[in-house]
């Protein structure tokens, strides 16, 4: 216990969340959370709403969502503002959105929960800017809200910089009496023991409170901490154990603090699960990434948005992968791949870059310096250096040359290329679509190939070639 709350090892208001039961387990899953997002986050600057900024990937009320979620088993109820319709949109699936028509403080936000969603069981109530906060952690405060009865179960915290949270007040025998917000503590000694603005109430208890709220204080609003006093002596405390679980985010400072929190959780668990993270500080995985045991992620990867990485797959240096589903034992370099599936055993070389649309079959290999754009390309075949390989079906065992392009765009519209199983494309070649090359078909190096190429052929596309003999001579003698 962190020594500057001596009062944690008496009070017995600070209670340990007890061992789960069948009751317990039932209680748990009657209860609904509430998530206040309703904020206007004018610290952010930004156009776009506060719980919408994104953290590990994903909107960081998202984040905030799927614990409540997972801790209640029912979705969550989501107060938004009247002029963010891009809030309940994105809560859509994930959340019940209800609109707060004024913005008249976290109590009214509460309040704005219509009749019919509101329990009479426990009631979650999350602040919408704690992206940090665990699922596991809410289940404990609704743990200790069936063993107690208490009518309030709220999560303390004490951090070593309590600037901007309300603080617990205690009283006589330690327990809870109320929380004051930092801007109306009196002049003095301020607690130390913070609110961290995640609650359980009893429904039955709650909503009557919700009634009775004054907006006697210094910003002028409907304080949901004033609850807490209401139903003292009938509140108690879980000291959370882990304080970045109570970091707000109110400005793109701490959004980059809680980033590089979340960022450390998600490192730290692929590697328990058997994933090497060779460099964690340079190293970025979103929440929604998947990755399999023996995979090495090297220094500077960056893993986004909806990536599955397969076992034993080798991914960087200063790789970045997007939107991505790759197989076991892929190895990529220093290459983008965005949008894209990969085989088993696909190899991506440096400076690569496969765009959206793209599925490379197993054992496919790409040399360096090499694009890819919506094409399918066949197990086995090779595309080498310098090659772009644009809107384009490939088949197996094809040999792409060095600095081979397949023209797609003829200035109005896209076009394919089609190669056969089996076919090899000599270095610098330019295949024009639309455009078939048959199976095991032949394209000499250096060709402009216009037209399709049967089954076995050779196609050679080249200008005649004529040399001019002792044109050197002549050259130097007319420069004299």
């Amino acid at each position: 216990m962190p020594p500057e709350v001596p009062w944690v090892r008496r009070c017995p208001s600070v209670i340990r969340p007890p061992p789960r039961s069948r009751a317990r387990q039932a209680v748990t899953a009657q209860a609904r959370a509430v998530i206040l997002a309703a904020g206007q986050g004018t610290r952010m600057r930004s156009a776009r709403p506060k719980v919408l900024h994104p953290l590990a990937g994903r909107p960081m009320l998202l984040h905030v969502l799927e614990a409540a979620g997972s801790a209640t088993q029912s979705t969550p109820i989501v107060v938004v503002g009247p002029g963010q319709p891009e809030v309940a949109a994105a809560v859509a699936g994930a959340g019940e959105a209800v609109v707060q028509p004024e913005p008249r403080g976290t109590g009214d936000a509460v309040r704005s929960v219509p009749p019919e969603l509101r329990s009479e069981g426990p009631v979650v109530v999350v602040y919408g800017d704690l992206p940090l906060l665990r699922a596991g952690t809410v289940r404990s405060l609704l743990r200790a809200h069936a063993a107690t009865g208490a009518a309030c179960v709220l999560l303390s915290v004490a951090p070593a910089d309590p600037t901007g949270l309300g603080r617990v007040v205690r009283g006589g025998g330690g327990r809870v009496e109320r929380i004051v917000e930092e801007r109306d503590l009196p002049p003095g000694p301020a607690p130390t023991e913070c609110n961290a603005g995640v609650y359980v109430f009893t429904g039955s208890r709650l909503w009557p409170c919700l009634e009775r709220l004054s907006a006697d204080n210094a910003q002028g609003e409907l304080y949901l901490t004033d609850v807490v006093a209401q139903l003292a002596p009938e509140v108690e405390a879980v000291l959370a154990a882990d304080p970045d679980e109570a970091m707000g985010v109110n400005d793109r400072v701490q959004l980059a603090a809680a980033e590089a929190v979340l960022r450390g959780r998600l490192l730290t668990d692929l590697m328990l699960s058997g994933v090497t993270v060779e460099d964690p500080a340079t190293t970025y995985v979103d929440a929604s990434v998947r990755v399999g045991m023996d995979s090495v992620l090297r220094p500077m990867t960056f893993l986004l948005g909806d990536t599955r990485v397969g076992r034993g797959c080798e991914i960087g240096p200063m790789a970045l992968v997007r939107d991505t589903r790759m197989g076991d034992h892929v190895r990529i370099g220093a290459s983008v791949v965005e949008g894209s599936e990969l085989g088993d055993g696909v190899e991506i070389g440096h400076y690569d870059r496969v765009r959206p649309g793209s599925a490379l079959a197993s054992g496919v290999s790409l040399g360096t310096h090499a694009e890819v754009k919506n094409s399918r390309v066949g197990e086995g075949s090779r595309i080498s250096h310098s090659a772009c390989v644009l809107d384009s079906d490939i088949g197996e065992r094809v040999n792409v040359g060095a600095g081979t392009v397949t023209c797609n765009y003829d200035g109005r519209d896209k076009h394919r290329t089609a190669i056969g199983d089996g076919a090899f494309v000599g270095s610098n070649s330019t295949l024009v679509a639309p455009l078939r090359v048959g199976r095991d078909a032949y394209i000499a190096a250096a060709s402009v190939v216009t037209g399709d190429v049967p089954e076995r052929a050779l196609a050679v596309g080249r200008a005649h070639q004529r040399n001019v003999a002792g044109w050197r001579d002549r050259r130097e003698r007319r420069d004299a």
